[in-house]
């Protein structure tokens, strides 16, 4: 009966794949910039501001439905410091929080960075979307 080479567990050789190379040829790959960052690094200064979506009015101020989602809170959730800084935020959020797909993909996206080098929301601000977040997995709203 022919021996399969699956049924034998690996020898220690064949766990781990390597290769042989000199100090210099490591330290050489580790000076070199990961794919895209040059790029990244010669667009012209503003060149996002072009590619941003336009401003809207609802980007400065609270939309009513917006208000009256707030009211509908316990008033321990109300994201006020998020109200003032970003109310564009507070206004998708009263949009997608009856829709809990939408709503639970916007929150996921508010408090994870898939943009790198961002620098994130100011503390208050965050701990108001981590509370609105566990509140809605936790059904307390």
């Amino acid at each position: 009966m022919p021996s399969n080479q699956h049924d034998q567990p690996p020898s220690a050789f064949d766990a781990l794949e390597f290769e042989f190379t000199d100090l210099s040829d490591a330290r050489h790959a580790l000076d070199e910039l990961p794919a895209g960052v040059m790029t990244a690094q010669t667009l012209a200064p503003g060149y996002w501001l072009n590619h941003r979506r336009k401003a809207i009015a609802t980007d400065r101020a609270l939309t009513g439905a917006a208000i009256d989602w707030l009211l509908g809170l316990p008033e321990r959730l109300r994201p006020t410091a998020t109200c003032e800084q970003f109310p564009r935020i507070v206004n998708a959020l009263a949009a997608s929080w009856t829709q809990p797909v939408d709503r639970d993909a916007l929150l996921e996206s508010l408090l994870s960075d898939s943009r790198s080098h961002r620098a994130g929301f100011p503390l208050p601000v965050r701990t108001e979307i981590e509370a609105l977040r566990t509140a809605a997995r936790t059904s307390a709203i």
